[in-house]
């Protein structure tokens, strides 16, 4: 769902949570989860349907508060390259 229609159902009291997760292949994407339990994905505007992948978490924390969530959960994935050390291996 574009970015535009989750701020209108955010404003309107109708998504409750957003979660950071790893794409399918490269990148992150944002989901977010209605009140009732949906969960939707964010899209690109210029291609109906397409998740928007970002390249870092960051990008998406960015786009979580553009719809006006100030709580997002970030899923790591099972294979996390850490940043404060050379060390490659799933997390604890």
């Amino acid at each position: 769902m574009r970015l535009l229609v989750l701020k209108e159902l955010f404003a309107s009291g109708v998504l409750a949570k957003a979660h950071v997760e790893p794409a399918s292949d490269d990148g992150w994407v944002l989901r977010v989860t209605k009140c009732e339990g949906e969960v939707l994905t964010v899209t690109l505007a210029a291609e109906a349907g397409e998740p928007k992948r970002y390249a870092r978490q960051t990008a998406a924390l960015m786009d979580a508060h553009r719809i006006g969530f100030r709580d997002v959960t970030i899923k790591l994935p099972e294979e996390f390259v850490r940043e404060d050390g050379a060390k490659l291996g799933k997390t604890r």
